[in-house]
Formats: C-alpha cells, structure tokens, sequence
C-alpha cells in the first residue's frame, strides 16, 4: 500500500460512513429532480392523451429518456454510499477521500488505471520475441524527482534490451496504431510520455464496483420509468408493448434468457479461437487479476453486475422503447402514406431498426479505441438486436441473455476488450498482438483497444448469431408479432 500511495499521491485513511456520503446539492438534484419530472409526465401524459386513443409516441419516448436519466441518476446515488464504503474495504483497494472530490470521480470515470503494471514481466516472459515492445518512448521525458532513470531499472529484460535498441534507431509507427496508443504512468521517479501497444485497459477492483453501481442504477432507472410511463400515461401502452413480457409460465422467460445467453456467448467464443488460431492474440494465463492481492472472485462479481445492467439498460432503451415503440409511432404516420396496411408495416419496421441501431453506434462513439469500423459494426448489432426481439414475438429477454452473454464472454471469461471497457480480473489472460517489428499493424484484425467489435470477425459473427437465432425461434412468432403491430392501427375506431 506504501507503493500505491508513493505512485498516485492519494491519502490513505481509514474510511468512515461520512466519506461515502454524496454532497447535500448532489442528493438534492438526485431526488427533487425525479420527483419534478415524474409529476410533469402524470400532468401531460394524462390530461393531454385522455381523450385520444392514438398516443403521441413521439412525446412517450421523450418523457421516457428523461425518465430514465433522472431515475438512473437518483439510483445511482443512492448506490454510492455503500458501495463507496464497500470499495475502501476491499483487498488491494486504493479509493481517495471524499474530501478529494475531483481525484474520486476521475477513478471512477476511469478507462485506464496508469499506475497498474500491465502486463507483467512473467506475460511478456511467454511471448514470442516479436510481440515484445517497448512500453515507454524513452526520448520523451520530464524528469519530476531523482537524477537518470532509475525508474526503468524495473522493467523487464526483454523490454530493456528492446528499449536500447530503440534510442538508435526508432521506427516509425502507422497512424491507425498511434492512435491506439495512450499515456502509461510509470511507478517510479521519471514520468514518460508512454504508450500503450498492448491495447487492454485495466482498473482494480474497488474501481470496478462503483463503476457497477452505475451501471445497476441506470437499469434500474430504465425499469422503473418504463412502469411509470406505461402507468403515468392515459393511452394504452404497456409493459408488454415495450418487450418487458412475464407471461405466467416464468420458464419463459428464463428459456429466452437462456438461449440468448448461450448464442451470444457461443459466437464471442468462435471470434476467440479463431483469433488464437490466427495468432492475433496470445494466451498468458488463467484466473489472474490486475492486482495481486485482489479476490478474482470478488472482482469477477462486479464485472457480472456490470454487464447484467449494461444488457438490461441499453435493451429497454434502445430495442424496447426505441424499435419496439418506434415501429408502433412510424407505422401510425405511415398507414397515411402507404395503401397498403403491410407495405406500411414493413416500412416501419425497417425505419425503427435503422434508427435504433444508429443510436446504438452512435451511444459508443467516444468509447476507448472506437472508430468508424467499430460504428459500423456496432450498427449490425444493432439490426441483430432488432432480429432478436422479432423472432421473439417483441419480447426483450432473448436480447438480454445475447447482450449479457456477449460482453461478459468476450471482457471477462475470455480476456477480450468489449467496447474498450477496462477490466480488473479475466478468467482467460490474453495479449492481442502488438506492432511487429515489421511494422505490421494488427489492430485492424483483432480490434485493439475496442476490442472484437472493431476487428474484421464482428460482422460474420453478427450473422452466425442471427442464424442461430432463426434456427432456435424460428418466424412464428415473428408473423404473429407483425399481425399485431397491424392490427393495433388498423383495428382502432
């Protein structure tokens, strides 16, 4: 712990009740303002729509995400003071105090911890003699304490012997790589202007859980102001209309969840071997977390919470209220265009999935290492994601098992990158392939810091899960689902 405070300057106290607590303006936003938006839905949902038996989707989809940013926010600070507490007590934690505001909610916000070693010297130990490079420019310098550089003296051999080499001759990188590449802070008395070739961003675990608990916040914001909407409005909306179904049989549900959740995991899994196969990524070990005297089963834990509420927020946002109800709003503007009640139909559908899978993209613009391939990929999951929920008969279930099995496969069962989220513990340890020394980039293949979303396998494995689905499901459910949205306009006086 000595070391951790000698590297991030952060003082280390023991934690009371009072350190977690949010600031009174945070706590005052966090309630008055759900409150004052909660009662303006009740006035205009109720009194403007009483008399109309049409919805103005339009307003329905806004009050929702407005809805759903307040809830998330007051849950998400109702979470912090356990979580905060919790965080400082756990094994390797490492958490400034409250007193230091803008130093928290940086660790929190983070994407990449710079004062975690990674990866270690035993990883880089077992690749191949091309996949080892430097980690630091050492031609870029501040000194800030000590005289020479005493600090590098901790660096592995390999990567000292290759750090030597560089000062004579030193290669010039693509523009696709050095993009990738970010700052590293070095735990010693010489900060370097570094990079980061090996692409995986990591945080320890105390970082982690709070970081779930905004993720666990925003799904339970999504939850509760679908029920507030589908109960605050007068039209005939329902639970059940935005893909939030619990027929009487919960053997359902938990089917839907469990064949969404093997397709999404089984696809991640034919990107992975095929990526070891083609010696994109390299195998360095097992159940290993960022920091050694951390709990994997601890760090494992909020990885779960994490992704369980990325998969139910972003599927109630985007493919519940975004396609399902936005097929319902298109389609009623659309019977007036189209002759054809199902030529109008069809017109909708594609419209709702177009929209809804460039918000989707567009959501994880500013993720670590994303760029337009990875939007672009990234919009094909969102088509897939529409596929699901069709096939499903407009329940969401199917897309939450395939979402949650995807990122957690993919970030924390087989080491991978999933959208640049950083990571504190993987079951499968893995290094995707550095620059070569011929100068060869290989970002492009296996995805970089982004991760497989943004490598060249993505879009086959879209198609293989969306196969796999249809195979599963099959069209029953999606004619019958079709039939309906028709007969919801078509059938009303």
């Amino acid at each position: 712990m000595d070391l951790n405070h000698a590297i991030t300057g952060l003082p280390l106290r023991r934690s009371t009740v009072i350190d977690t607590m949010p600031t009174k303006t945070e706590w005052v936003v966090a309630i008055v303002l759900p409150l004052h938006v909660t009662l303006l839905a009740w006035y205009m949902l109720s009194s403007s729509e009483s008399d109309n038996i049409t919805p103005s989707y339009l307003k329905l989809w806004c009050f929702y995400f407005v809805l759903d940013a307040t809830y998330s926010h007051l849950f998400h600070t109702l979470l912090l003071v356990p979580v905060r507490w919790i965080a400082r007590h756990l094994p390797g934690a490492l958490v400034p105090s409250s007193d230091q505001e803008k130093e928290l909610v940086e660790q929190e916000e983070s994407s990449n911890d710079k004062s975690l070693e990674w990866p270690s010297a035993d990883a880089i130990a077992k690749l191949p003699s091309d996949w080892v490079v430097s980690m630091h420019t050492p031609d870029k310098e501040e000194k800030i304490a000590g005289d020479g550089d005493k600090g590098s003296n901790n660096a592995p051999k390999s990567i000292k012997k290759k750090r030597s080499k560089s000062k004579n001759n030193k290669p010039k990188s693509s523009q696709q790589c050095n993009n990738t590449l970010s700052d590293q802070k070095l735990p010693a008395a010489t900060k370097k202007i570094a990079q980061q070739p090996y692409y995986l961003n990591h945080v320890r675990g105390s970082t982690r859980i709070r970081q779930a608990s905004q993720r666990i916040g925003a799904a339970m914001g999504s939850i509760l102001a679908s029920y507030m909407i589908c109960h605050l409005s007068a039209s005939k909306i329902t639970l059940e209309d935005v893909g939030l179904t619990l027929p009487s049989l919960y053997i359902l549900v938990v089917q839907d969840l469990a064949w969404g959740f093997s397709i999404g995991s089984s696809i991640v899994s034919i990107i992975f071997i095929t990526e070891v196969w083609l010696g994109w990524i390299k195998i360095v070990g097992f159940f290993q977390t960022v920091v050694p005297n951390e709990s994997f089963a601890i760090n494992f834990l909020w990885d779960v919470l994490f992704h369980a509420g990325v998969s139910i927020n972003e599927e109630v946002m985007l493919r519940g209220w975004m396609f399902t109800l936005g097929c319902r709003g298109i389609l009623a503007m659309a019977l007036d265009w189209f002759e054809d009640s199902s030529n109008a139909a069809t017109f909708s559908i594609i419209a709702s999935i177009i929209l809804q899978s460039s918000l989707f993209s567009f959501l994880h613009l500013h993720s670590p290492g994303s760029t337009y391939v990875s939007l672009l990929n990234l919009f094909l999951g969102g088509i897939a994601a529409s596929i699901n929920v069709m096939v499903a008969g407009g329940s969401l279930w199917l897309g939450i098992g395939w979402h949650f099995g995807w990122n957690i496969f993919m970030g924390h069962i087989l080491g991978r990158s999933t959208s640049g989220i950083p990571m504190s513990c993987a079951c499968t340890d893995v290094i995707p392939r550095p620059k070569s020394s011929h100068k060869k980039c290989f970002e492009s293949y296996h995805g970089g810091t982004f991760g497989p979303e943004q490598g060249v396998l993505a879009p086959l494995a879209y198609v293989i899960g969306i196969i796999l689905v249809i195979c599963v499901c099959g069209f029953d459910e999606m004619i019958v689902w079709r039939d309906g949205l028709v007969s919801s306009h078509t059938d009303s006086p």
